[in-house]
């Protein structure tokens, strides 16, 4: 059965009934599971022909046999799965996906560190996970923060690289899909080994989905994620030097000069 859900989380949460995920030792984690059993009720209330979905995903243990049913492409069709927490996955769990997944390919889309953790840490605090907002986060909570992990590009992509070859991954920019959102996608068909012609560019390509207004980064906190990040700046300018890299280390640098 195909999911109706583009980010199934099965790699990066125990393989128990998602429902159990409530129960998380976090207050954030809990806040965030309930959010979205939440959500995925309204859904299979409002899409009966998914209900038996979200039954199998929220109340049974998820298994590799599950997890593998879901994605049966048809004739002239690729699958896969969205999933942003994979990516700072520690290397044996990365070797437990090449055992399930040897041939897979696995496309990395990269944001400027600093401001991919403030936009995540924002969402993560936000009042409707049970936090204070915004206002609330300081550099003790960056400093302890989970977050951290998906900003160290460089650890992320020798771990993924430890288990798949270069030819099976695909490394991008977020700026990217802002600037150049077309040229973006036929480079992704063409790693994917599918046709790049202009007809299978969505009209939604250029359009943005889904979009967030979270409040402006704060000047302390933004001295602060540069302080933490610059290192790992730096090691991404030194491996990619383009323009997207460039940029990235010249605003760490104008943060950190305002110390």
């Amino acid at each position: 059965m195909a999911a109706p859900e583009k980010e199934i989380h099965y790699f990066d949460l125990p393989p128990i009934p998602f429902v159990l995920c409530a129960f998380a030792p976090n207050r954030g984690d809990r806040h965030w599971v309930i959010t979205r059993i939440g959500a995925a009720y309204r859904k299979a209330k409002a899409q009966p022909q998914h209900a038996a979905w979200y039954r199998r995903c929220y109340l049974q243990p998820r298994t590799d046999h599950w997890y593998a049913s879901l994605f049966s492409p048809g004739d002239g069709q690729l699958a896969g799965e969205v999933a942003p927490q994979y990516a700072p996955l520690p290397e044996r769990r990365i070797a437990a996906i090449h055992r399930l997944l040897p041939t897979t390919k696995i496309i990395y889309l990269l944001r400027n560190p600093i401001e991919r953790m403030w936009s995540q840490v924002a969402m993560y605090h936000s009042e409707r996970f049970g936090f204070q907002g915004v206002q609330a986060v300081d550099e003790q909570t960056l400093l302890q923060s989970k977050h951290l992990r998906h900003s160290q590009y460089v650890t992320n992509l020798q771990n993924w690289a430890t288990h798949y070859s270069p030819e099976q991954m695909c490394v991008r920019f977020f700026e990217e899909i802002r600037d150049t959102p077309e040229t973006l996608l036929k480079a992704i068909f063409a790693f994917l080994g599918v046709d790049r012609a202009d007809r299978h560019i969505s009209g939604l390509a250029s359009q943005k989905i889904f979009a967030r207004d979270y409040p402006s980064l704060p000047d302390q906190i933004a001295r602060e994620l540069a302080r933490l990040l610059i290192g790992e700046i730096e090691a991404l300018h030194r491996r990619f030097d383009n323009p997207y890299t460039a940029d990235w280390l010249a605003s760490a640098h104008r943060y950190l000069s305002t110390a």
